[in-house]
């Protein structure tokens, strides 16, 4: 009877297999493995012993171009593959379990350690991690403007970041702690939206999960010529910290007391000056006065541009109830230049 089992491998090396992903490997007919998603420190050889049969390794273009020949088998064959962390990590895997539902094939997973999860080890709970986000190699002229902008996205809202560092194994290229973070700082020096500077706090961690699990904590300047050892490597940027994170900190990362200090000023005068705009803003559209007009511009033309104005007025409030402060201070500085602008050119009269 055939059918696909996608099995974890877990975060190191073949010791990191759970008893049931031993029992459902052994059970195969036909063993392969993917070893490309992450780095382990195995390979095919290591898994065959382990599992007494012969693990065949699948390269990305097997599984990414070419899962016809692997679909094919599992439907006459119990068919294993064997995937580096947790199977389900990679979008990858989940497109093979659907193309072999689609096909009436029983498909079975079995779950390991994730660096999803074991990033927990820094001390920062996952219950208030946002958005996960690749950094991807340098690509000359291509900057990395989603990790910067998703990790904006996640301080507006006091959330941590997970920043996957991208590799290349089979052309044994990786990126490692210190590299990401100045991709993010040559970000930083074209958008100077304060998102990743020299003063944010990050950690650094490197193969966790195995016996020379690295965690390193404290501002980016001190971090960037830290030597995290080899790869795998991921970034972590705290948001609001529970006073425990703080305490688990100081302790599983090394941070200072001065790191910790002073990190959620700019997020405090944010809002704070956000609250004030709108304010000012509420209190004009309620005393305003339309000026006298030329022919060429009539009332309802002004109102007209008035409704925009509220419009990003109300966006504004919406974003700050959402915790987005960066997004509602962008809005009601619309609004703000639109009142502005119709009082410069007299067709409104009011004071700030």
């Amino acid at each position: 009877m055939g059918g696909l089992v996608l099995i974890s491998l877990g975060l190191s090396d073949e010791r990191d297999m759970s008893l049931r992903a031993l029992e459902e490997a052994r059970r195969c007919d036909l063993l392969y493995a993917e070893l490309y998603t992450t780095l382990l420190n195995t390979d095919v050889e290591r898994l065959s012993r382990l599992l007494g049969r012969d693990v065949t390794p699948l390269r990305r273009r097997d599984l990414e171009e070419g899962a016809e020949r692997v679909l094919r088998e599992a439907e006459e064959r119990r068919v294993g593959v064997l995937v580096g962390g947790d199977c389900l990590a990679a979008t990858t895997h989940i497109s093979l379990l659907l193309e072999a539902k689609r096909r009436g094939i029983e498909t079975r997973v079995i779950h390991g350690s994730s660096i999803l999860t074991a990033v927990a080890e820094t001390g920062l709970s996952l219950y208030r991690f946002g958005k996960t986000v690749t950094v991807p190699l340098p690509q000359r002229g291509i900057p990395p403007l989603t990790p910067y902008r998703v990790l904006g996205e996640n301080l507006e809202r006091g959330l941590h970041t997970l920043l996957l560092l991208d590799l290349d194994v089979e052309g044994g290229r990786h990126l490692t702690v210190n590299e990401a973070m100045r991709l993010l700082l040559g970000v930083e020096e074209e958008e100077c939206k304060g998102v990743f500077t020299e003063e944010t706090l990050a950690v650094g961690a490197a193969r966790l999960g195995s016996e020379s699990a690295t965690i390193k904590g404290g501002r980016v300047r001190r971090l960037l010529d830290m030597d995290f050892g080899p790869p795998p490597h991921v970034l972590i940027v705290p948001g609001r910290l529970h006073f425990l994170e703080e305490e688990a900190l100081k302790f599983f990362a090394g941070c200072r007391e001065e790191d910790l200090r002073g990190r959620e000023r700019y997020l405090e005068d944010l809002e704070a000056r956000t609250e004030k705009y709108i304010r000012s803003c509420e209190k004009v559209f309620g005393e305003l006065r339309i000026s006298s007009l030329p022919r060429s511009i009539d009332e309802e033309g002004v109102r007209e541009i008035l409704g925009y104005a509220e419009m990003y007025l109300r966006d504004a409030k919406y974003y700050l109830e959402e915790g987005r402060k960066a997004s509602a201070l962008s809005s009601v500085s619309y609004c703000e230049g639109i009142l502005d602008t119709l009082r410069m050119l007299r067709f409104v009269e009011f004071d700030w």
